[in-house]
């Protein structure tokens, strides 16, 4: 029998175990361990069975988890998850092919709010912004800075005619407001998404885990965290 989404979460089990043979895992799929929104893989290391890692995809979010409770010993539990946001960042990164890619982040620290943004293509930085955010926005703390990141690529796509470009970020309204799919509802979340839907750029969302030891997000966080040092009465 065919089960729900299975044709999303087998396939990228299998990517995911492609990339664990890589790295001195042996992972096989488990075909029998197949059910609605789950795929299962069998992981040894060692020459030792370690116990079965699942992979879920929510067709809501259209993404993907993976959980490592079965896994017999925690330390490969932890090396397991970190593995999978390597893997997922890699997927991300080769969906941009050679293109622009953007990076941004945001910080609430102090009573002041960050934003950072680094523009990379082929691993170069081509430009990058760091700033604070009006002490008006307080309430949104580090969503503000990441609004104000997006809003800032956006103004440099447009000033430089750039067709398309990839984002990363770490907080899903940064996406879903700018592309139509939750309804704003503040002033500052408004602005944000009349801003993006007319704006000409065409805007490629990819999110990615926070403090998850990618270097441009991990840059993005600094220069957003040096952002809360800049005056704080720069305009929104």
């Amino acid at each position: 029998m065919e089960y729900l989404h299975q044709h999303k979460t087998v396939p990228k089990a299998r990517e995911f175990c492609e990339y664990l043979n890589k790295q001195d895992y042996k992972a096989l799929l488990d075909i029998d361990g197949t059910r609605d929104y789950l795929a299962k893989i069998d992981i040894y290391t060692a020459g030792l069975y370690i116990g079965k890692a699942n992979i879920y995809y929510s067709p809501k979010k259209n993404s993907y988890k993976l959980t490592c409770q079965s896994i017999t010993y925690p330390s490969y539990r932890e090396v397991l998850q970190d593995n999978w946001r390597h893997f997922t960042a890699s997927n991300d990164h080769s969906a941009a092919g050679g293109g622009l890619c953007a990076y941004v982040d945001g910080s609430f620290q102090n009573d002041s709010i960050g934003y950072g943004a680094v523009i990379v293509q082929n691993n170069k930085i081509v430009y990058e912004i760091s700033g604070s955010v009006n002490t008006g926005f307080n309430s949104h703390r580090q969503v503000a800075g990441e609004l104000k990141a997006v809003l800032e690529i956006a103004k440099w796509c447009n000033k430089n005619n750039v067709s398309e470009i990839h984002v990363f970020y770490d907080y899903t309204g940064i996406e879903m407001w700018a592309l139509g799919k939750w309804k704003a509802k503040k002033p500052l979340t408004k602005a944000y998404q009349e801003y993006m839907i007319r704006q000409g750029t065409v805007f490629h969302f990819h999110k990615v885990d926070a403090h998850s030891g990618d270097h441009w997000n991990d840059h993005a966080d600094k220069l957003a965290k040096n952002g809360t040092t800049l005056n704080k009465n720069n305009d929104q």
